[in-house]
C-alpha cells in the first residue's frame, strides 16, 4: 500500500514539473514573438535611407542600425523626425562652420580694408534662387552651393582651387564695395530679396553688409557686377 502510495504522489509530481515546464515555455516563446514583432516594425538601414533621402554626407560615421534602434524609427514614425537633424547631433565628425563671418558681435572693420583679408563671404536669395560662395584667402580655397547652409559646414561643398584672392578683393575696392551701407527697403513684402557679403581680417575684424527688398533698387548699380565676380559668373 506504501508503494502505491509513494508512485501516486511521484506521478503528481512529475505532472506538476511538466505542467510548470510548459508555462515558462509558452511565456518565453510568447516574449521571444513580442521581441520579433518589435523588430519586424523597425526600418531597416536601406529603408531609412530611401525613405528620407539621407546620404553618406548626412549620416557620416553613424552607425545606421544602431541609430534606428536608439530612436525606434519605424515607418509610422520616420516622417515626423527630423532624421537629420537627429544625425548631426549624433555625429562625432566635427564641421567646418564659419557662419562666425556674419556674426554681429565680431568688431567692425573701419579702414585699410583691403590689407591682410583672411576671408569673404556671400550670401543671395533672390525669386526662390539662393546662391552661397565662401572664400578661403589663406588655404587659397573656394566653396560654392545653392544653399545657405554651406556656411555651417564647408564640407557639404567640394574645395575649389582659388588663387585670385587679392585680385578679387582689389575689383570689391575698385567698384566702392567698401563704401557701401546696409539698407532695408520699408516696402513689405511677400518676396523680398535678400543678400549678406563679409569680409574677414587676419585680426578678427569685420566689414559686413546686408540688404532686404529688391535687391538691384536698393544696391549701387556695380551690385551686379560684383555678384558676378563673386560667384565666378563673370
Amino acid at each position: 500500500m506504501r508503494n502505491v502510495k509513494r508512485i501516486f504522489l511521484l506521478a503528481m509530481a512529475i505532472s506538476l514539473l511538466a505542467v510548470g515546464c510548459s508555462d515558462r515555455t509558452e511565456e518565453k516563446s510568447g516574449s521571444l514573438k513580442e521581441e520579433n514583432a518589435d523588430a519586424k516594425d523597425l526600418l531597416t538601414v536601406d529603408e531609412l535611407i530611401r525613405i528620407t533621402g539621407i546620404s553618406e554626407a548626412d549620416y557620416g560615421d553613424v552607425d545606421l542600425r544602431q541609430f534606428i534602434e536608439d530612436f525606434e524609427i519605424t515607418e509610422d514614425n520616420v516622417n515626423s523626425l527630423n532624421i537629420k537633424l537627429l544625425l548631426e547631433e549624433n555625429s562625432n565628425t566635427e564641421t567646418d562652420d564659419v557662419t562666425d563671418i556674419f556674426s554681429d558681435t565680431a568688431q567692425e572693420r573701419t579702414e585699410h580694408f583691403t590689407d591682410d583679408v583672411t576671408a569673404i563671404a556671400f550670401y543671395e536669395n533672390m525669386n526662390t534662387t539662393t546662391e552661397c560662395v565662401y572664400y578661403d584667402l589663406v588655404s587659397e580655397e573656394r566653396y560654392r552651393a545653392s544653399n545657405c547652409f554651406l556656411f555651417s559646414d564647408l564640407a557639404q561643398a567640394e574645395a575649389e582651387l582659388y588663387t585670385d584672392g587679392e585680385m578679387l578683393i582689389d575689383k570689391m575696392d575698385e567698384l566702392g564695395v567698401f563704401s557701401w551701407e546696409s539698407s532695408s527697403s520699408s516696402e513689405v513684402m511677400d518676396d523680398a530679396q535678400n543678400m549678406e557679403l563679409a569680409v574677414k581680417y587676419d585680426d578678427g575684424t569685420v566689414f559686413h553688409i546686408s540688404a532686404t527688398g529688391i535687391l538691384s533698387e536698393i544696391l549701387p548699380d556695380s551690385y551686379t557686377e560684383i555678384r558676378n565676380f563673386l560667384l565666378g559668373s563673370n
